[in-house]
This record gives structure tokens, sequence and C-alpha cells, in this order.
């Protein structure tokens, strides 16, 4: 089981930007590999302006146990937020690459409680459409050869609302942009989540195009897709689909199972609902 996470591992750090990460450029800004996923941290900011990570059905299978606390990211050259800041905030600390993800590895899970790795949200998103959302990508990866997930805050304001001493900056929302593939074939799914008191509405409601999250972020996904292919994929027209069905199910030993042969139809099936009921409705293509 050792040498299994250890090749989990080397092939994370091989496979996370695979196809492109956005850049991370600026004087406040620094990239920082915390080996299961990539970040941009902005010391100005003192939040990931992005998370990237690759998943797939194999990493759903883990049970390692959940850190207690989040930390201070020590390997920061720059200062970054610590616990103190959230303490009596009213926000708390959400995951952007999410816990659940890496819980194959406890080191790969701990990775994902550095402060680095989270910005301030309200608990409603925080506890409600955001974690069915980290759910629903669960699903789909379960049902797909792999998914790259890049994942972050937005900034609706030049001035946003900071808490804590350290002054960490409170993003207006939270956005998804994912890359499924399996086996020749290639969709994006992609969503934007409010940090309001209360979200309300079905989670499908959330979706719009990878295009659209670009616009408002400034950053670019993707990348390393020829043009016209990267430019179909990311405009994908937003669909009302329902989610309800997958959303709350992160259980998915017996999705990952039906991966063998025996099970392809099952697959197919699942994969064919979940993109019927997806963020944003799929331009599928084959991998060159």
């Amino acid at each position: 089981m050792f040498a299994l996470l250890l090749v989990f591992a080397s092939s994370l750090a091989a496979q996370q930007n695979r196809f492109g990460s956005p850049a991370c450029s600026g004087p406040d800004r620094e990239l920082a590999d915390r080996t299961f996923f990539l970040l941009c941290h902005s010391g100005s900011l003192k939040v990931p302006v992005w998370v990237s990570y690759e998943l797939k059905p194999e990493y759903l299978m883990g049970n390692a146990a959940r850190p207690k606390r989040f930390r201070r990211d020590a390997s920061l050259s720059q200062s970054g937020a610590q616990d103190s800041d959230y303490k009596g905030s009213g926000f708390v600390r959400g995951h952007m690459a999410p816990a659940e993800d890496f819980s194959w590895s406890e080191e790969a899970i701990r990775s994902t409680f550095l402060l680095s790795n989270a910005v301030p949200q309200r608990h409603n998103p925080n506890a409600g459409r955001w974690s069915q959302l980290e759910a629903a990508v669960r699903r789909l990866a379960a049902v797909s050869d792999a998914v790259y997930v890049v994942t972050g805050p937005i900034f609706d304001s030049a001035q946003p609302e900071f808490i804590g001493p350290g002054r960490v900056a409170v993003p207006s929302h939270t956005f998804k942009a994912v890359l499924a593939v399996r086996g020749l074939k290639k969709s994006m799914y992609a969503a934007i989540i409010p940090n309001d008191a209360v979200v309300k509405g079905p989670l499908h409601s959330f979706g719009v195009t990878v295009a659209e999250v670009q616009r408002r972020t400034g950053l670019d996904f993707f990348d390393a897709l020829e043009d016209e292919e990267e430019r179909r994929l990311e405009s994908s027209p937003s669909r009302s689909g329902d989610l309800h069905r997958f959303q709350n199910r992160t259980r998915l030993k017996g999705e990952v199972d039906a991966r063998h042969p025996a099970g392809s139809a099952a697959i197919l099936d699942s994969l064919s609902n979940l993109l019927m009921g997806g963020l944003v409705s799929p331009t599928v293509h084959t991998l060159p």
C-alpha cells in the first residue's frame, strides 16, 4: 500500500498541469508546489489566486483521517494567513482543494489544511452549494479517466472586505473550472458560487461557461490545449441540468469498481446521466 501511495504522489506531481496552468505573475504572487496540488498565492490578499490538481477514480477510495485544524503555510516566502485571522471573524476556512479529494493519503489530506489552500467563506455556501459542487466533481471523476480542476476566489470589488489582524481578503464568489477526460473524449464544466450569507437556488443554477470564469478572474485555464479546441470547450453554453442525483452521493466505490470491463455499460450510463445533468452543457472533442 505504501508503495502504491508513492506512485500516486509521483504521478500527481507529473500530471497536475498536463493541460496547462494559469499564470502566476506579479510582485505579490507566488507559485507553490504542494506535491499533491499547485497553487498561486497572493501575498497582499493572503489567499490563493487559484489552486489546481488532478483527480482520478482511484483517488476516491481513501479513508485517511481528516485533520482537526488548519495551519499556517510556513513554506511561503511571503506572509500568509494565520489561524488567528479567522477567529471571531464570522467566516470559515473554505478549502479550495477539498480534503475529501485527497483522503487516499494522510500526507495528501494534511496538505489541504494549509491556510494557503483556504479562503474566508460564509458558512451557508461552504456547507451548502460549495460542498455540493465538490461532491459533483467527485461524481464526475468517478466516471472519467481523470478530471483536472482549477478552483479559487473571485473579487468583484477592487476594495474587498478583510478579516483578522493579518488582513485576509474575503472573496465575493468562488469558482471551479473542470476538464474531464474519458478515453479520447474531453469536456468542460464550470460554476461560480456567491459568498453570501444565504445562497439560494439549485446547484445547477450556478453553472457557467469556463470562458465566463476566465472573464471574471482574468485567468486563462487549460492553455496547453490546441487553440480551437480550447475555445470551443471553454465556450460551451450554459444549461439547466439536475445535479440532485449526484451532488450528495460521495461514496463512490461501486462506481469505481464498475470501471472494469463487466461494468462498462454502467459507466456509460452514469456518464451520460451526469452530462445531461452537468454544470454546463459540455462540448466533447476527441483527444489529438
